[in-house]
């Protein structure tokens, strides 16, 4: 970890920690987290399992396969301590986009990061400290 300042971001589901030149924004679905030039922005959209029972690995394939995109095309991942699923990595009309289909606790989470092309490497390291630091909230 680093020496720089963290902010932490809360929803109801999950918080996440900021370096301090990040900042966010957030609209009805999504929270909008953005770097300090603006080049950059991770989105983070929590969806309930439509079932109303816990998220399973088997309801992220679905969402995969709903959004279009293929399983072949990504690569399992782990992020922060509690969160697994997919994460996906393409280029469209010139914006570089890495997206993360994930589960834990009782929710889906969507989170994706877009920047221009030529930017693609510029925040990696930072985007993926961030995630990093991504918890579950535990409800009591």
């Amino acid at each position: 970890m680093s020496d720089t300042e963290m902010q932490e971001v809360e929803s109801d589901w999950w918080f996440i920690g900021l370096p301090e030149e990040w900042r966010t924004e957030q609209d009805d679905d999504s929270i909008l987290i953005f770097d300090q030039d603006e080049l950059g922005c991770i989105s983070l959209s929590t969806l309930q399992a439509q079932h109303g029972k816990p998220a399973t690995a088997n309801d992220v394939r679905e969402l995969v396969l709903e959004v279009g995109m293929r399983l072949d095309d990504g690569k399992a991942c782990k992020i922060g301590d509690d969160y697994q699923g997919w994460e996906f990595e393409t280029v469209e009309e010139g914006d570089y986009i890495r997206e993360w289909f994930l589960h834990a606790g009782d929710h889906l989470l969507l989170i994706s990061y877009a920047c221009a092309e030529d930017d693609r490497d510029m925040d990696r390291a930072a985007v993926d400290q961030i995630l990093d630091s991504l918890r579950l909230k535990v409800i009591e």
